[in-house]
């Protein structure tokens, strides 16, 4: 098959390319690495609040004994953050760290915006909660001005709690709207740990053993490291492979992050995704109008 020979083409390139490295260069490499001083923050005019709060050591103790254990830190000495002010957060000491993390409320916007408190603030005095059952013209806005950056006819919204309810909804529409089952995600992906979208996440650091539905995992087009290159046609051409000769063809959905980032900041090569899916018999495509944390999915 073309996704073997192409396999083999790339550990051959690689295997003649290593015995090219010289290991002198490489030497150096490293030396000036380790001998050059780390950056320094630029100055940064905040003031910090005092902090009279528990010890990272008491904060982690409490974290083990009433969390549960599936969560993980990172460092052997966890980072206490007590404080954020746009790019910057702050641990129990006072120091300053570059947020180069950041999460799905802050990647954007960063820490503590002061339009985002001033917005925050003025609403809370007015109402904090209503729910759907009421009119309220915040969420007809923010639905209007969402659906306004759509291209061609997606103008519905759905208003949902985190990445992996949306991804269960767009896997429940696709699947309900085509009456079939299966759907195709790519390798290295990550689209949420409940128990549908489980299914859909490729990485066994966020997987368990327990059912996983209908799903399919074809190649992803890294354009690095990926063992078509950066030819999206041959990834595209590997997944209506998948389709003919692994699925029975009538295929729910296809659902893809725009940048993989759970195990490494990955963009994907120019794969066309008008090329190489499922289609409902007559070439024609929709695409379910449900978004979350970069992902997107379609159906027939």
């Amino acid at each position: 098959m073309a996704l073997q020979r192409q396999l083999l083409k790339r550990v051959v390139h690689r295997a003649s390319s290593s015995s090219r490295i010289h290991s002198p260069a490489i030497t150096i490499l490293r030396s000036d690495y380790s001998t050059s001083s780390p950056p320094q923050l630029p100055p940064f005019d905040y003031q910090l609040q005092p902090y009279n709060g528990p010890s990272a050591d008491e904060v982690f103790q409490k974290r083990k004994k009433f969390l549960g254990p599936s969560l993980f830190h990172f460092y052997q000495k966890p980072l206490n953050i007590v404080e954020g002010k746009m790019q910057y957060l702050f641990d129990e000491t006072g120091r300053r760290y570059l947020d180069a993390f950041a999460g799905i409320v802050t990647v954007s916007c960063g820490h503590c915006h002061p339009d985002i408190l001033n917005a925050i603030n003025e609403q809370s005095k007015l109402l904090q909660h209503a729910t759907t059952i009421y009119l309220h013209h915040a969420i007809g806005d923010f639905a209007e001005a969402l659906a306004a950056k759509m291209p061609g006819n997606l103008k519905v919204v759905y208003f949902v709690n985190s990445g992996s309810e949306a991804n269960e909804l767009a896997m429940m529409m696709a699947r309900l709207y085509t009456g079939s089952l299966e759907m195709i995600s790519l390798r290295n992906a990550y689209h949420g740990g409940s128990s549908n979208t489980i299914g859909l996440t490729a990485l066994n650091t966020w997987k368990y053993p327990l059912p996983q539905g209908e799903i399919h995992h074809v190649v992803n087009p890294d354009p690095y490291r990926g063992v078509f290159g950066s030819d999206g046609s041959m990834y595209a051409k590997d997944v209506q492979d998948h389709i003919d000769y692994g699925t029975s063809g009538k295929v729910a959905g296809f659902i893809a992050e725009t940048i993989q980032d759970r195990k490494s900041l990955l963009g994907f090569s120019d794969t066309r995704c008008s090329t190489g899916h499922s289609h409902n018999g007559k070439g024609n495509w929709k695409w379910v109008a449900i978004r979350s944390c970069g992902d997107y999915s379609r159906d027939r």
